[in-house]
């Protein structure tokens, strides 16, 4: 999980992008997650082409994402590119004032992806309530477990 696709730095880059693109709306860690998956594994969800690989475990990256989100929004709020909001709702995180002008200073073909399909995200999945938006996606979702569950058997299985 920790790979150069998943580093605290490159998270954490993801989430400024995503949060600039849903701004002024702001997100607990679970949601943020799952859209940060969203965004990376975009294809599976009827949107634009994936922008990283599509491997048959990516199901469980959700799970292992929460960690390094945390680390990576420490990193950006000390870097002054992600708030935090916190409310008798919880600890949410929001788009600090200066992230936008940060992302759109960025150029990289790769971070233009990242930009294009956040925006996707942004659209698709953070119209509604925080509950609405981690429903539907965990449906969405859902279906990479499914498809874990549809392994073939194994030679043990069999006997």
């Amino acid at each position: 999980m920790r790979g150069p696709l998943n580093s605290p730095v490159e998270v954490g880059l993801r989430a400024v992008i995503l949060l600039t693109a849903a701004y002024p709306r702001s997100f607990d860690i679970d949601t943020l997650a799952l859209l940060d998956h969203s965004l990376i594994h975009s294809g599976d969800l009827g949107g634009p082409p994936s922008i990283h690989p599509d491997v048959p475990i990516r199901a469980g990256e959700i799970g292992l994402k929460k960690t390094v989100l945390e680390d990576a929004l420490r990193l950006m709020m000390r870097a002054n590119m992600v708030d935090l909001a916190i409310s008798t709702g919880g600890m949410k995180y929001v788009a600090a004032d200066n992230a936008e002008a940060f992302v759109s200073a960025l150029e990289s073909s790769y971070v233009l992806r990242l930009i294009d399909t956040a925006q996707w995200v942004a659209q698709e999945f953070t119209d509604g309530t925080h509950e609405e938006t981690r429903r539907r996606l965990r449906r969405i979702l859902g279906r990479w477990t499914e498809e874990l569950d549809e392994r073939p058997p194994t030679a043990e299985e069999v006997r």
